[in-house]
């Protein structure tokens, strides 16, 4: 039984990661593989006071992202915890801005996943740091 456990952290780890990736890359396609029918997105309130709902709104988030950065964004991982199914991953954001400034920012991900999909995605992120970065 511990190991069918383990195995369920394991993938639920790397789906996880492969979402994050996919949104920094910018890859819609790949990341709507990743959710499932009833996946919710909530972002801290100054960046989007409404959850995004739905692989079609989420495939939007996913396009307009890539438009904030010069290049692809990366994601160094900090820690990274799977229990059950919930997954938190804290990282740091490392970019190029529009303007040419340097983007580093620590965000906290956390993620809820239902039969090896994520339903559930809440980003929490210094806003005040990431707007003086981006403007």
């Amino acid at each position: 039984m511990t190991t069918i456990c383990n195995e369920n952290k394991e993938k639920n780890l790397a789906v996880a990661r492969k979402l994050l990736a996919s949104l920094m890359s910018g890859d819609k396609d790949q990341a709507i593989t990743l959710i499932n029918d009833n996946f919710v997105m909530s972002l801290p309130v100054s960046v989007s006071p409404k959850p995004i709902s739905g692989a079609r709104s989420f495939g939007r988030y996913v396009e307009a992202a890539t438009q904030i950065f010069v290049g692809e964004a990366k994601f160094e991982e900090l820690n990274a915890i799977s229990v059950r199914d919930s997954v938190v991953l804290e990282v740091k954001v490392i970019a190029r801005t529009k303007s040419g400034n340097q983007y580093e920012n620590l965000y906290v991900h956390w993620f809820e996943l239902e039969a090896g999909k994520v339903s559930q995605w809440r980003e929490h992120v210094d806003t005040k740091r990431a707007f003086e970065c981006l403007t």
